[in-house]
């Protein structure tokens, strides 16, 4: 499906965000900055066509690797991000290729609920962070609040973008499951105690959109 998408992915994702998704990257790697100037090894995970690892350049990498499931997203992040400390892999998150206590710092941008088994992925992130390593996610979480906002939310989500990504992608089943993923993903605060139980400490969390978008900075303990 993202492979499928690729050629127009970057485009559709700024046009339904209204170029918010931009904005949200560059405040996660400001918040990022503030508790370290450099992290050595770093690990993009679902990086897709490299939007957050052009941000993540920012923190002075010896190297970032972007991994990702589709081949035709990583050749656009090679594309795109043309740098030698820029290392793309093919790879499920299951089964990420690191030793143990390895990166200072992984994130995922728009991904964490596209993981099939989501608590072995964060366990597996777990492993691979050097302790006092850092976990940035910016998401879309389930909202189960009913206000009048979140309703014209929920009908622009579940009509307007699949119409949208129909029309420019041609692909009628990819943004309709994007408004799928989230419906059935967990809420905020389920991922906060999920992330907890699996050995990390929050740090920072910012709601950056009606509570349905949030980012997150969390600690390995």
């Amino acid at each position: 499906m993202f492979d499928d998408i690729s050629p127009t992915y970057d485009k559709l994702n700024h046009l339904m965000s209204g170029w918010q998704d931009i904005r949200w990257r560059k405040k996660a790697i400001n918040e990022l900055l503030k508790i370290k100037d450099s992290y050595e090894f770093i690990l993009d995970i679902a990086a897709g066509s490299g939007d957050l690892t052009k941000q993540l350049l920012k923190l002075n990498p010896l190297y970032i690797f972007s991994a990702d499931l589709s081949h035709e997203m990583l050749k656009i992040n090679k594309r795109k991000i043309d740098d030698d400390k820029n290392i793309v892999l093919k790879c499920d998150a299951l089964n990420l290729p690191f030793k143990n206590n390895f990166l200072d710092l992984a994130g995922v941008s728009f991904g964490v609920r596209n993981f099939e088994e989501l608590e072995n992925t964060i366990e597996d992130v777990h492993r691979i962070l050097k302790s006092g390593g850092l976990f940035l996610t910016i998401e879309m979480f389930k909202n189960d609040k009913k206000n009048m906002i979140l309703r014209c939310f929920s009908f622009y989500f579940s009509k307007i973008v699949p119409f949208l990504g129909k029309l420019l992608s041609k692909n009628s089943y990819a943004y309709s499951y994007l408004f799928k993923s989230v419906d059935s993903f967990l809420s905020v605060k389920e991922y906060l105690n999920l992330l907890q139980k699996k050995g990390f400490e929050i740090t920072y969390k910012k709601n950056n959109f009606i509570g349905v978008v949030n980012t997150i900075i969390a600690r390995k303990i």
